[in-house]
């Protein structure tokens, strides 16, 4: 047995496949290299042995040329391989695979990527399992192994960015087992193409797409399966793959390239940016001892370590000091933290459910650390960061701060605590609500497929309740009841224009009325304060009623965007306050007794993350003092 390229035949009839629609879903938002980094380590990450060892990647990075390149070549098989490539240049992906192909011949090189992990499972699993880790790697399509357990993927699409990010869309995989299933002769070799449907030269055989490297077998049409022991191992040397003893998968990209890249960078720069991103998005996992990376580069290794990015220094030390936490933020470097409850609801089997809990720690960020300040970094037990959440609005003129919020079986972390079953809901929860790109939380498919009514609301609301904790964690110690900051305030006299000149319009009630008002929009509640006090001109008039709305301004002039009125108050006895809509634009609405003279107000907007310039403006109806 060699190893040889083998192409799974499909009837005529059959429907045809232009690229690999997982290869799509990932390239959807940000093909960067980014999302190879992070579907990459997570997979790792997830298949690491349950004992005290870190999962160990590492990438390494190789151009190779001349003899070496055409050793390599051949033993991949390239010629096989190239006639079905050629054959497929009829779509837009073929065509691409085509230049790349041009491109390898012309510059006689060709850049490898090898991603080797130790201490992890492998590619556990018979050829044919119906789920299995091989089955979910290497052969099936949007299957995962992972589903409804704690595991970064859930959906079978992350590995697609292995085939997105190869030029030629081929993969080659070595893997030695942690365990005999199914078979105790590793390590086992098999390598996987995506190529687009294709015929044959003489147009009497069509080619599904999908192909495949081992070992071919005598049924027609079959798909080649895996190699295994000393012919894989002799394999794998003459193909850069070999690895070392122990458990764990070292896939190969071929022709590695960034997809959305301007250029092709070249090593160094892609080995700088890997090992960046690697503590970017999994601190937390090497933080706590459960992965190590590195990439190596000419025989140059640079390990992944936290120190070499002292940036992300601020979110560990929220979790070294979380223990000695405070009440205030008096201090550079103080931790303070918080409870944001989530009400998971129960699955739609009728399990499940619970009144869980995240927990938000803050620390008061200290003078020169500017990278991700103000972010909040949403991590649960997988390890990884599933978001930065920018709140640099909250703390304009409050303390700056980096923060954490821990979900699921991540919320002890920092403490004695360990994860209890309620944390075991939340992790669930949160993985559902993660799309594709696992990239942020929010209401997606399988949340709606797999939970009762209120998912929405439990998922929706952790952003806004992070937002409320942080404003009562960041802000000074100031009365709350006072008129916030006085940025963008707005003060005038009824029956004077208002700032930025004349108009040529007056309202009538602005020729029969005087008073004063005053606007201003407060950084910690993200709303507009405003207050006024009006009164007639005349003595034989009286105040009918006083109608308050929010004015948008563009450019010194009133637009017909409204801002909705959230509440308004008086001290003036006997007034009647009503919040009515005027086109469907919520005012304030205030109705004195007959005879008031004077009437003074208070109010504010509701919240206004826009922060557009508003103005108030008021309308008063006067007329003659009923009995005189």
């Amino acid at each position: 047995m060699s190893g040889q390229w083998g192409f799974t035949t499909s009837r005529p009839t059959d429907a045809r496949y232009g690229d690999d629609v997982a290869k799509y879903a990932m390239s959807h938002g940000e093909p960067g290299l980014k999302t190879f980094v992070r579907e990459v380590l997570q997979n790792s990450n997830d298949a690491r042995l349950a004992n005290d060892q870190p999962a160990r990647v590492t990438f390494r990075l190789k151009s190779l040329q001349g003899d070496e390149a055409i050793e390599y070549l051949k033993a991949l098989d390239i010629e096989t391989w190239s006639e079905h490539a050629n054959l497929a240049t009829d779509t837009e992906s073929g065509k691409h695979i085509a230049e790349a192909i041009k491109r390898i011949k012309d510059d006689e090189k060709i850049r490898i990527l090898t991603i080797e992990d130790e201490n992890t499972e492998g590619l556990l699993g018979e050829e044919n399992a119906d789920e299995s880790n091989f089955t979910a790697l290497v052969r099936d399509v949007l299957f995962s192994s992972k589903s409804g357990d704690t595991a970064g993927g859930s959906y079978g699409l992350g590995k697609a960015v292995l085939w997105l990010y190869s030029g030629l869309s081929l993969v080659m995989f070595n893997s030695t087992l942690s365990d005999s299933d199914p078979k105790d002769q590793s390590p086992r070799l098999i390598g996987r193409t995506r190529l687009p449907t294709h015929k044959s030269e003489d147009g009497d055989t069509v080619y599904q797409g999908h192909g495949w490297y081992g070992g071919l077998n005598d049924e027609e049409g079959a798909r080649p399966e895996s190699i295994w022991g000393e012919e894989a191992e002799s394999i794998a040397d003459d193909l850069q793959l070999s690895r070392p003893d122990g458990p764990g998968t070292s896939i190969q990209v071929v022709d590695f390239r960034v997809p959305t890249a301007e250029e092709r960078l070249n090593d160094e720069e892609l080995a700088d940016q890997i090992t960046e991103m690697a503590i970017e998005w999994f601190w937390p996992a090497i933080y706590r001892g459960n992965l190590e990376v590195a990439v190596e580069v000419e025989g140059e290794t640079k390990q992944a370590s936290i120190d070499e990015y002292p940036q992300y220094e601020p979110f560990t030390n929220c979790l070294d000091n979380r223990s000695n936490s405070v009440d205030q933020l008096a201090e550079p470097g103080d931790v303070t933290q918080a409870a944001i409850s989530i009400d998971v609801p129960e699955k739609s089997d009728g399990s499940g459910g619970a009144d869980g809990q995240l927990d938000l720690v803050v620390r008061r960020t200290d003078t020169g650390e500017y990278q991700h300040r103000n972010e909040v970094a949403f991590v649960r037990g997988a390890g990884m960061v599933v978001e930065y959440y920018d709140r640099d609005r909250v703390v304009v003129g409050n303390q700056d701060f980096h923060a954490v919020l821990l979900g699921g079986r991540a919320r002890p972390w920092g403490t004695e605590g360990c994860p209890q079953d309620t944390d075991t809901i939340v992790e669930e929860f949160l993985t559902a609500a993660e799309p594709p790109q696992h990239d942020e939380w929010v209401r997606t498919e399988t949340l709606a497929n797999t939970y009762s009514r209120g998912f929405r609301t439990a998922v929706e609301g952790i952003k806004s309740d992070v937002t409320e904790a942080l404003r009562g964690l960041v802000a000074p110690d100031v009365n709350r009841g006072a008129t916030g900051p006085q940025r963008l305030g707005n003060r005038f006299k009824i029956g004077n224009e208002s700032r930025g000149g004349h108009s040529d319009r007056e309202s009538p009630s602005s020729q029969r009325v005087t008073g004063s008002t005053n606007i201003s929009f407060d950084e910690v509640y993200t709303h507009w304060s405003f207050n006024g006090e009006v009164e007639p001109l005349s003595d034989r008039n009286e105040i009918r009623a006083v109608t308050v709305s929010l004015v948008r301004m563009a450019e010194e002039r009133a637009t017909s965007d409204r801002l909705p009125v959230q509440n308004i108050s008086s001290d003036t006895a006997g007034v009647s306050i009503s919040l009515p809509e005027q086109k469907g634009v919520q005012v304030g609405r205030l109705e004195p007794v007959p005879g008031t003279s004077k009437i003074s107000f208070e109010g504010v907007s509701k919240e206004d993350h826009r922060q557009v310039e508003t103005r108030l403006k008021v309308s008063v109806e006067v007329a003659e003092r009923r009995g005189d």
